[in-house]
């Protein structure tokens, strides 16, 4: 699938979104509980959402995501690549009205046992705002501008550290956060979105070591951000090998600059 044709199917998706939540007041309504988080009205409706975007296309696909697990679509094809959908990033900030969250979408040609470095292209698409996008050595974008770009005006270092619900929290990240001056902490309650943050360079890192974080929440900002130069790796510093679909219950450090990276690494120690 080319890169072109993700992008259509990830607008057609958002679009969809964007008309749904405001037509619909309870979009937000849980409709499924699961351990450490729910299904709502609107992660099954972008489900819907894909689904219609291949049948038009007569596309057939495997889809391994969040709220469905891995299945087939249409139901009765023959897949022909595989997607890693998450087709809500943010959900809570949805139902609030907050417009920070999105859907993700990962493309790999693989059927079987897709790899994070399966992955070949894929595309963050903000509800309300940018389209983030990378081929797998074709490098990232967001709205057709080379990522990273320069971030004019900035004069404190930005940093997303997720630590709330944690079973333990590093002493040393602990003490980051309370001791230090010149930095700024933003949590913005979309994992995905935050990685296309650091490629972009408007944050420096994001660290999480929650060990909440599954493969499709990041599959496809993952790929952006390496794509734009950047690092995404587990505490100890190991890059994600797995298969997607089996990557549960993960921690993980992202930075654009190297330096960055090792400061937050150095904290894990």
């Amino acid at each position: 699938m080319e890169i072109e044709e993700l992008l259509r199917i990830s607008s057609e998706i958002r679009d969809s979104i964007r008309t749904y939540i405001s037509e619909t007041a309870d979009h937000g309504e849980i409709i499924k509980r699961r351990e450490k988080d729910v299904t709502r009205k609107i992660d099954l409706f972008a489900e819907e959402a894909l689904e219609n975007a291949l049948q038009s296309r007569n596309l057939c696909a495997k889809i391994i995501s969040e709220e469905l697990g891995d299945h087939v679509s249409p139901k009765e094809g023959d897949p022909e690549f595989t997607l890693i959908f998450d087709p809500i990033d943010g959900s809570t900030n949805a139902i609030l009205g907050l417009p920070f969250f999105c859907s993700s979408l990962a493309y790999s040609p693989n059927l079987e046992h897709v790899t994070f470095d399966d992955i070949q292209a894929s595309v963050v698409a903000s509800i309300y705002g940018k389209t983030y996008y990378a081929v797998k050595g074709g490098h990232a974008y967001v709205d057709g501008k080379k990522l990273p770009r320069t971030v004019k005006g900035k004069n404190k270092r930005v940093f997303s550290i997720y630590t709330y619900g944690a079973d333990s929290i590093p002493e040393a990240v602990m003490h980051f956060q309370k001791e230090s001056k010149n930095v700024l902490i933003r949590v913005l309650g979309s994992i995905a979105l935050e990685l296309c943050l650091v490629a972009e360079g408007a944050l420096d890192a994001v660290l999480d070591v929650r060990d909440l974080i599954n493969g499709y929440d990041i599959a496809g900002a993952s790929l952006i951000l390496k794509e734009a130069g950047g690092m995404i790796t587990d505490l100890q510093g190991d890059e994600f090998g797995t298969e997607v679909g089996k990557t549960e219950k993960i921690s993980l450090i992202a930075a654009l600059e190297p330096e960055i990276y090792q400061r937050m690494r150095d904290m894990m120690v």
